[in-house]
């Protein structure tokens, strides 16, 4: 017989039987990653169930301490330590607040990524069909080779994930404020919340104005807004008094008690002087006469409130009730208050229309003043923590109060700030600031033109515009200079230099053409060159201020709160002129008149000329 051939393996060959499907390894890793994925999910919650425990502690409108220290103010109304220790504490616990509130919501998104990792991983890997393939792959080692590489890919995933929460926890440590403070309760808002009027009332019969706006000489003639003609502060005229003793009556033409308080400016049309007054009941518009001080009207706003409606709270030393500054071009006044009650008087005092914006969600009511541009009143009504449609810019008839047009919902939350107009080659653009933006509207269409990213936390001071630079200032933090004839996103391409040095956080800057002057409530007076940014001096004068300084010819004129008026030379080197007292709390702006300065006390109206 032949000799049948041995085709049996040697002993130095080793094969596998073959296996109808090879295991398939990612769902192994899946499996794994999915535990992983689900403890620090855990882990996550955990920590946003603390971050939100401590939230709550720092709600300053629920804090015992501040309660107690509220109580021991109304004790004693007059002590100012005990008032400037309020202020104090609740601007910390507001900056804690922010902080919590952003880190909740970075937390939350985290969570939510962490959780969808962690279905998509139990989906795949306990749930996907495994579908069988022959298997041609002596090698085990091979398979060996492939699960490591899985679950070092499932592990450097789940990796990054963590980095991502190690980042979103400490950029929390940064001490800047990120967003302004909503706290008011859900079931507040939807019982004190009501839907705006779509149209004010029908205007009372008065006779129409000749022009339907004034020209650009009788507003420059005049102190018609706050911090007057395009919110510069720059004074018009400069032949009234330097120096004044206010109980002697030198070179004070008259002093007129006020009768409803309020923390807003005075406006000036002109033989006429307005201001307005509020508490949690009433609304008030006065009118009084420039040559002589005497009270001309004094007119009531109804609320368009429902009834029952809860006022928002409010500090007094912050403006209380009425802290927005009337507007007025010559035809009519308009006001606005913190409930968000708008109203329009002819210059006899008679109503024309009234119109409720709707309660405003914010923390503190409504506190931006008005402006106007030809026959349309600017209001700047943000509010809310800037994550809906509740902010916005709005352009009012000024003869009806309808509205003329209303800008796309604003990205920003509640601010304090106040709106300018500008003129940018033949374009007029209106300014408005907002965490985090400053933006630029089209005056006639309300279409945005431009937004620079330059604004963080609370935005109080208004920007302003001299050497062909918008100068914006965020709570304390920077002072942004932009170039305002660009389109789109400009924040890096029109922001032309950014100082961070003395930065006011309620104040609003002031400048001369040649240097920017910024004054912090603490009393730090600091002077930035326009055309670099360089600063030029910082002087501390020790004093507290909230009235917001003026150019007046070569001098700048700072009021502290105690009515304490100085009067330092322009120019690159502090050099004090002179002092001289008022007798009482000035939280307001003056106003420049010619041969007249005209100042709102706590008290009293303070008109200084020549007696």
């Amino acid at each position: 017989m032949p000799a049948i051939p041995n085709n049996s393996p040697g002993p130095a060959a080793t094969v596998r039987p073959v296996s109808p499907s090879e295991p398939n390894l990612w769902p192994q890793s899946a499996q794994k990653a999915a535990w992983i994925a689900l403890a620090f999910c855990l882990v996550v919650l955990a920590l946003l169930v603390t971050n939100y425990v401590q939230s709550l502690r720092s709600d300053p409108l629920t804090s015992p301490e501040l309660a107690t220290l509220k109580a021991e103010l109304v004790k004693n109304p007059l002590d100012d330590n005990l008032k400037k220790s309020i202020r104090l504490r609740d601007l910390e616990m507001r900056r804690q607040l922010t902080r919590h509130q952003e880190l909740g919501e970075r937390g939350g998104w985290l969570l939510l990524g962490g959780m969808a990792f962690f279905v998509l991983a139990i989906k795949y890997g306990y749930y996907k069909k495994k579908l069988a393939r022959p298997d041609k792959r002596p090698i085990v080692a091979v398979n060996q080779a492939r699960e490591i590489r899985h679950a070092m890919a499932s592990v450097g995933i789940l990796t990054a994930l963590a980095a991502g929460g190690g980042w979103v926890v400490s950029s929390q440590s940064e001490t800047k404020i990120v967003a302004p403070i909503v706290v008011a309760k859900a079931a507040e808002k939807s019982a004190t919340a009501p839907a705006a009027q779509p149209e004010p009332a029908k205007p009372a019969a008065v006779a129409a104005p000749t022009t339907p706006y004034p020209t650009a000489d009788e507003i420059a003639k005049n102190w018609p807004r706050f911090r007057g003609p395009g919110g510069i502060a720059n004074a018009a005229y400069t032949n009234f008094p330097f120096t004044w003793n206010v109980e002697k009556g030198e070179n004070i033409a008259w002093k007129t008690p006020i009768t409803t308080p309020g923390a807003n400016s005075a406006v000036v049309w002109d033989n006429t002087v307005f201001i307005t007054g509020a508490n949690a009941k009433k609304r008030e518009v006065s009118a009084y006469e420039l040559t002589s001080g005497k009270i001309l009207w004094q007119k009531t706003v109804e609320t368009g409130a429902p009834a029952g409606t809860e006022p928002p709270n409010v500090m007094e030393d912050s403006g209380g009730f009425a802290p927005s500054t009337a507007v007025t071009d010559g035809r009519r006044v308009y006001a606005i208050f913190v409930t968000g009650d708008l109203a329009a008087f002819d210059l006899q005092g008679n109503p024309v229309w009234t119109r409720y914006l709707g309660r405003p969600d914010n923390s503190y009511g409504h506190a931006s003043s008005l402006d106007f541009y030809q026959d349309r009143l600017i209001v700047l009504f943000d509010q809310g923590d800037g994550k809906g449609d509740k902010s916005k810019l709005l352009a009012l008839e000024t003869a009806t109060g309808k509205t003329a047009w209303e800008s796309k919902p604003r990205p920003v939350p509640n601010s304090w700030a106040t709106p300018i107009t500008i003129k940018v080659g033949k374009r007029d653009l209106i300014v408005a600031c907002g965490n985090p933006w400053v933006m630029a509207y089209d005056a006639i269409s309300g279409s945005e033109v431009w937004r620079a990213k330059a604004l963080y936390g609370e935005v109080t001071p208004s920007p302003i515009y001299s050497a062909g630079l918008v100068l914006a200032v965020m709570d304390g933090e920077n002072l942004s200079a932009i170039k305002p004839d660009g389109e789109g996103d400009v924040t890096k391409t029109q922001v032309a230099w950014k100082a961070e040095e003395g930065l006011p956080d309620i104040t609003s800057p002031v400048a001369d053409g040649e240097y920017v002057y910024l004054i912090t409530s603490s009393g730090a007076l600091t002077a930035y060159t326009l055309a670099t940014g360089k600063k030029a001096y910082s002087q501390e004068l020790e004093l507290s201020f909230k009235s917001s300084p003026s150019i007046v010819g070569d001098r700048l004129l700072l009021i502290d709160e105690k009515g304490v008026a100085i009067w330092v030379q322009t120019g690159p080197k502090f050099k004090e002129l002179g002092r001289c007292a008022l007798g009482e709390e000035i939280l307001a702006s003056p106003a420049f008149l010619d041969g007249r300065m005209v100042l709102r006390g706590k008290s009293n109206l303070i008109c200084v000329g020549k007696n």
